[in-house]
């Protein structure tokens, strides 16, 4: 077993797409304990707990054959979905059914392990798919990504449920779906999006109102404040940091807590707070980063399952990064997202090593078609 892992761990470090996956994750979890040394010290200490039991996951999620992990994708997402279902029944926190209470203070959010889940059940049913040309083909994948979506937009969780049709958009596209029905079902989607409106809650109302408002320029600085509160502070606190930051001696609109959840879903603004525009801009070009060396891994990877689970984890994290951020810098309404490796949160920090984890195991074996012995993939 440490012999096997000793091989599969050296061969993850020979491997030129590997480095930056994990020089880029190191760096984004360093700088989530700093960030959080500002904006929440007390939890600090617990983050570096919750990265080592994430690299503990990384390393673990490297040892069976990608293969072997996707025959029991089925399973798995059957598992979260019912995880999604039994999620519903419990208290809600901060008015959100999202979490199940562990022994020891810890929480499970359901939803995060359904993220991994879908990406893998939708991987093993579109490896070897053809009538995905056809748009008769599409209804399967639709109606599987409508099941997870549906439920946790009851929690609520509207960003998190947001993610799982733009990662089956880009799986589908490169299952080889024409582009002409991918447009269709834009387009449908953006048509239905009115009716969707009104079975939004209030206050979710109200941060998309304001946001088309802002972007139309026909804003009232007052409302903002009272409707987004969370909103305005956060470009408070992105505009206090300007080019460079002001440092961990600086920040007094962190260290007072003038912004809510500073430590989980705006911990952007608090980078921007501390190390300005500058922070932020590097950040950004470490997920850019990430994500390239996850398309190189897809575009060598023979192995048809294996390229499409590269390709929807990584889809995964480049777009909830995206929605983190445009939501914390205003271009987008603020729905309730953390942002991988930065955010303050054991199930989503531990989430996205294993997709990390799941991306270096294809790389380490994407030359090879079958399972075969540890041997074989590992030549």
């Amino acid at each position: 077993m440490l012999k096997r892992l000793r091989e599969i761990i050296y061969k993850v470090l020979s491997t030129r797409a590997a480095w930056p996956i994990l020089i880029c994750i190191s760096l984004l979890c360093v700088a989530s304990i700093l960030a959080l040394e500002l904006s929440s010290p007390d939890r600090a200490d617990r983050q570096r707990l919750f990265i080592t039991a994430g690299t503990i996951v990384l390393i673990l999620s490297l040892i069976p054959h990608f293969q072997v992990i996707g025959r029991a994708s089925y399973v798995l997402f059957g598992v979260s979905i019912l995880l999604l279902v039994g999620v519903l029944a419990m208290d809600p926190i901060k008015g959100a059914r999202r979490w199940f209470q562990l022994p020891g203070d810890f929480q499970l959010q359901a939803s995060e392990l359904a993220k991994i889940a879908f990406v893998m059940a939708m991987a093993w049913y579109l490896r070897y798919r053809r009538n995905v040309r056809e748009l008769t083909g599409l209804i399967i994948p639709l109606m599987l990504t409508f099941v997870p979506f549906a439920l946790i937009v009851v929690e609520p969780d509207l960003g998190t449920a947001l993610l799982f049709p733009l990662v089956l958009y880009a799986m589908l596209i490169a299952a080889g779906a024409r582009f002409r029905h991918m447009l269709i079902i834009a387009l449908i989607a953006v048509i239905a999006l009115p009716g969707a409106y009104p079975l939004l809650n209030q206050y979710q109302q109200r941060r998309i109102q304001t946001v088309v408002l802002r972007v139309m320029g026909k804003s009232d600085p007052k409302q903002v404040l009272k409707d987004d509160y969370q909103l305005h502070q956060s470009l408070t606190a992105i505009g206090s940091g300007g080019a460079t930051g002001q440092g961990s001696e600086g920040a007094q609109h962190i260290k007072q807590g003038l912004l809510p959840e500073a430590y989980t879903d705006f911990i952007f603004a608090v980078i921007c707070t501390q190390w300005g525009f500058v922070g932020g801009v590097v950040v950004l070009l470490l997920y850019l980063a990430f994500f390239g060396a996850a398309v190189e891994i897809a575009a060598s990877t023979k192995d048809p399952f294996g390229r499409l689970m590269v390709i929807g984890l990584s889809s995964l994290i480049i777009f909830q990064t995206l929605i983190n951020i445009a939501m914390t810098v205003g271009l987008g309404p603020v729905v309730g997202i953390s942002l991988p490796f930065l955010s303050y949160g054991g199930s989503s920090l531990v989430t996205s090593m294993l997709a990390a984890g799941l991306l270096l195991n294809v790389s380490v074996r994407r030359q090879s078609k079958s399972v075969g012995s540890l041997e074989s993939t590992l030549r």
